[in-house]
């Protein structure tokens, strides 16, 4: 709690020279935008980079949401974000996130570096049609458009991207293929990320390529994949996870903007979700015959000062031996309300709903998993262009003995250069 304080005191401490002297920290924005933006007198070659400084102090009850690793009620989760970008000749771009932090997830861990996106795009027609090769954000849905700290009007993703299910894609595992009872049973234990996935895993950075673009109100996006929407982070690049021809995921999503307010898409995924080193995989079978699907549908608008966004989501898991498919399906409605300058007011209901499946001990169908719910309600302010600060809380409630992340606060400084 003491950390709590001082980072909200070095809030504040940010904030008030501001108001007092005339935006200090925009002018060193203006000064390092400067000396990181390259562009040649004929402009056909430009170079920028962007950094970001993100502070999350998470306060919340025991056991954390399934998402967060952390042994205490406090967890500090500071990183740094590098954006760098060059065009050549207008149709060429190659753009590369790298980012220092405690993980991909929060977790009390010690600070690491990693390279998140590195992608080639090529832009010959200005829209109508795009191909890009590399590691880069999911073109399912529509929350992962919005996903950087900077974009995002709340800190924490949507259940589908984060909540982690009792399927296991072969991380950590003796088999892939449990008893129904052992199963069920998970639901009664705290969730484990080291072992289990979530329906979509964040922005889902895997790697391959996609052919994308825009006429008219439409929009349009495919991609081949080298992992499914669950994936974990540690199996996104191709040294850690290869391009398998039979474990490849096709995914794309089709979008209509029929007028400025509103936007409209549908979704679709389906790929090998098991890692090739999966054990346990029944006889007769490879990792790769055991799919992940998903379809789903997106809905957002935007009038004035007011944003609504809503995503329904479903997702079935092909688990190997005697458990079977089984599905979920997950949806969330959100708003954000900017009722003054700079600042603004955003919510979102989120609900988890799990599928029937027969126990061998009762005879009875009984959910695979431990529906949830979670609301949350977030208040921001943009300083100025450099400073953001967020202070949000969240609330969750599950079916089973064990609530995880019933409460969580989260405060949270994004520093822009």
């Amino acid at each position: 709690m003491r950390n709590l304080a001082t980072a909200a005191a070095a809030a504040l401490a940010l904030a008030a020279p501001a108001s007092a002297q005339g935006d200090p920290l925009d002018d060193v924005t203006d000064a390092v935008r400067e000396a990181t933006i390259f562009e040649t007198p004929d402009r056909t070659i430009s170079f920028d980079l962007d950094m970001y400084l993100t502070m999350d102090n998470f306060v919340m009850t025991q056991p954390p949401p399934p998402i967060i690793e952390a042994g205490g009620n406090y967890l500090a989760n500071p990183r740094l974000s590098l954006l760098g970008q060059v065009d050549l000749y207008d149709w060429i771009t190659m753009f590369a996130l790298g980012r220092v932090d405690r993980g991909f997830d929060p977790t009390d861990e010690s600070l690491q570096a990693r390279p998140d996106e590195y992608y080639a795009q090529f832009d010959p027609f200005d829209g109508p049609f795009r191909f890009t090769a590399g590691k880069f954000g999911t073109s399912y849905g529509q929350w992962a458009r919005r996903y950087f700290e900077w974009d995002n009007p709340m800190t924490t993703a949507p259940l589908a991207y984060e909540w982690i299910t009792t399927v296991g894609d072969g991380t950590n595992a003796l088999t892939v293929a449990p008893s129904v009872a052992v199963f069920l049973n998970r639901k009664n234990l705290v969730s484990d990320r080291s072992k289990w996935v979530p329906a979509i895993w964040g922005p889902s950075y895997t790697t391959g390529f996609r052919f994308d673009g825009s006429a008219a109100i439409f929009d349009y996006a495919f991609e081949i994949k080298n992992n499914a929407l669950s994936s974990r982070p540690g199996e996104w690049d191709l040294w850690d996870h290869g391009f398998y021809g039979q474990g490849l995921t096709y995914q794309g999503r089709f979008g209509v903007r029929p007028v400025t307010d509103w936007s409209l898409g549908a979704s679709g995924s389906s790929g090998a979700y098991l890692i090739p080193s999966a054990a346990g995989v029944p006889a007769g079978t490879q990792w790769y015959d055991y799919k992940q699907n998903a379809a789903g549908f997106d809905v957002s608008w935007a009038h004035g000062p007011f944003e609504a966004w809503s995503e329904v989501q479903w997702t079935s898991f092909d688990v190997p031996g005697a458990v079977g498919t089984v599905s979920l399906v997950s949806y969330f409605i959100e708003g954000r309300w900017k009722f003054f300058p700079g600042w603004w007011v955003s919510g979102r209901w989120n609900q988890q709903l799990y599928d029937d499946i027969r126990d061998p001990a009762t005879g009875q169908d009984v959910a695979w998993d431990n529906d949830v719910w979670r609301l949350e309600a977030c208040v921001g302010w943009k300083v100025d262009r450099s400073l953001t600060v967020k202070a949000q809380y969240s609330y969750a409630d599950q079916s089973g003995p064990i609530d995880q992340g019933q409460s969580l606060f989260d405060l949270q400084l994004v520093l822009g250069f």
